[in-house]
């Protein structure tokens, strides 16, 4: 069964060698193994850039990938790139704060490459304000939004916080993603999406990618109830829009060591939770596959 993935923090973690660390959570050869087919890689601006700074690290880490790529994945910048039979990566800048207060900052990624963006990470930016407090988009952070719908550059409101979520509904009309986040009725988190903001996302199309950290899923038996999470997000109607966004290598410790663990959990929604098969398909890679395609 082949697997997709919205969410790892490995080009950042691990600069020097982002495909073949053998310290690493993700890695081509575990990704491979495990049919790995789609994953997207988070650019993740240290918390403490923020302006020349924020631009300068997100700038030089799209260098990075490309000078440590060696044809090795497929860099996946509009639908006509996307080859089932090899690993195709889309590049996403994980928080606005490379953008500055530049719209023609946005722009230049897209060019680059870029072909998502969450709004922020947990902190204030000149876009939006994270989890740490209640304010919404900025009057920038909506033009951002409005730009990014237009050019097809797609919308990652994990780590945004409700004010910015209920900004980002009233201001675009296509879907979006949260790509690494997990169910707030089942585990209370500041993190994790209520039930109307996964209706919402439902409404759209769009996709959510579950989060294997454990802070977000529960305080103990984690594995057990990573699967709960799971039977939530369906029974709110969420099967074509559920998938994987693990944040490996961007968390210190979840429910899954590494990339190799899809396997398993293909195994288990089949014969534990006993889903048909091509729901679990779609789980594991399709509906992050066919969301991107659509949105790219």
């Amino acid at each position: 069964m082949k697997v997709a993935d919205a969410h790892c923090d490995t080009l950042t973690k691990f600069p020097d060698n982002p495909f073949h660390s053998e310290l690493a959570s993700w890695n081509l050869e575990k990704f491979a193994k495990s049919n790995g087919v789609l994953q997207y890689f988070a650019i993740f601006t240290p918390d403490n850039f923020s302006g020349d700074s924020a631009l300068r690290f997100a700038f030089e880490t799209v260098g990075n990938f490309i000078a440590k790529n060696k044809n090795e994945v497929i860099w996946l910048k509009s639908p006509s790139d996307y080859d089932e039979n090899r690993i195709n990566v889309l590049l996403s800048l994980e928080g606005a704060a490379p953008i500055i207060n530049n719209i023609n900052n946005l722009y230049a990624f897209y060019e680059l490459g870029i072909r998502a963006m969450g709004l922020t990470w947990n902190h204030r930016n000149f876009v939006a304000d994270g989890i740490d407090t209640d304010f919404g988009l900025t009057p920038f952070g909506i033009e951002v939004i409005k730009e990014m719908e237009r050019i097809n550059m797609i919308i990652d409101v994990s780590h945004l916080n409700e004010s910015g979520f209920d900004d980002v509904v009233k201001n675009t009309t296509k879907g979006f993603i949260a790509s690494h986040s997990n169910s707030r009725f089942m585990y209370e988190h500041r993190r994790n999406l209520h039930d109307d903001q996964i209706r919402e996302i439902i409404s759209r199309k769009g996709f959510i990618g579950l989060n294997y950290y454990n802070e977000f899923v529960a305080q103990s038996d984690v594995q057990m109830t990573f699967y709960r999470h799971i039977e939530h997000f369906l029974k709110l109607g969420a099967e074509n829009v559920l998938g994987m966004g693990a944040d490996f290598d961007g968390i210190p410790m979840g429910v899954y060591p590494d990339v190799l663990s899809y396997v398993e959990i293909a195994e288990n929604l089949l014969n534990e939770m006993q889903l048909d098969r091509a729901l679990v398909e779609k789980i594991m890679h399709r509906n992050l596959v066919d969301c991107t395609l659509r949105a790219i």
